[in-house]
């Protein structure tokens, strides 16, 4: 399939970004593989100018997902090396008992991993059927969907808050939470019928979003399972209602939106020079 050039340039300004915001010291360079599953839809609303009325409606459709991404993995404390004064605290988790910090005037960032990245997400095909001016159908939309996008990821170890409660626990070493999100350009593709009035809208790019949580999980030191959640906001997608003899007759839009379940695995494959600061 042939990239717009607006596209092109979204994908070169996302990669140029996700580089740089890697740190000067600690960081690979990794590539990651997508699969899942998308629940892929939105609120359509269509006018029809024969009858004068609008209809409108939720639909969805379970599809398939995939995705490939570039990015940088490095330690929070490599990326913000700032040393801070904390004062102690304690914090109840039983009737007698609490975790304690003494505090620290020379504390830093935890080693959490942050991840940079260039995502690019296919395969969202959705048949969607939203109310229409006749009783006795619907508005038929055929919506597809692909994103590219630039995203940050945190992710934070279980062993931090299993230690303080239990002491080392090795089971519990590889795991951690994550949460993120990200934004970039979608392109979306609508085809709508309704037996009397059909129309289309061939890619339609515009502003995307996305937020994400999960588990992950590291096979090895340079290997990491990750399965999650994803919300996907994908923007409006419009397109004319054309008669049999051609002429304007309505418009139909939708709201896309989408909500995944995911499993992806990446893997470190390059260890990135220091381009500032230490070398170390």
């Amino acid at each position: 399939m042939r990239i717009p050039p607006f596209a092109r340039l979204a994908c070169a300004v996302v990669a140029a970004w996700s580089c740089a915001a890697g740190p000067a010291r600690a960081a690979d360079l990794y590539l990651a593989g997508e699969l899942g599953i998308s629940w892929f839809g939105g609120d359509g609303t269509g006018t029809n100018d024969i009858v004068g009325v609008s209809n409108s409606g939720t639909s969805d459709d379970e599809t398939p997902g995939w995705g490939v991404a570039l990015g940088t993995v490095f330690p929070l404390n490599a990326a913000l090396p700032w040393k801070m004064h904390l004062p102690g605290f304690g914090v109840p988790y039983w009737p007698g008992h609490e975790l304690r910090y003494e505090g620290s005037d020379e504390a830093t960032f935890p080693d959490w991993e942050v991840r940079t990245e260039v995502e690019h997400l296919r395969g969202r095909d959705a048949e969607l059927a939203t109310p229409s001016f006749n009783p006795f159908d619907t508005y038929r939309v055929d919506a597809q969907s692909w994103t590219v996008m630039g995203k940050v990821r945190l992710d934070v170890p279980l062993r931090t808050p299993v230690r303080a409660l239990f002491g080392r626990v090795p089971a519990f070493e590889p795991v951690s939470f994550y949460a993120g999100g990200g934004a970039g350009i979608g392109v979306s593709k609508l085809s709508v019928n309704t037996g009397v009035l059909s129309g289309k809208d061939d890619d339609r790019q515009q502003f995307a979003w996305q937020g994400i949580a999960g588990i992950g999980y590291d096979l090895t030191d340079r290997v990491k399972l990750s399965l999650g959640y994803r919300y996907l906001g994908l923007g409006e997608a419009k397109a004319r209602l054309l008669d049999s003899t051609g002429a304007d007759r309505g418009h139909y839009k939708i709201d896309l939106e989408a909500h995944e379940f995911t499993a992806s695995l990446a893997v470190r494959f390059w260890q990135l020079p220091p381009l500032l600061g230490d070398d170390e």
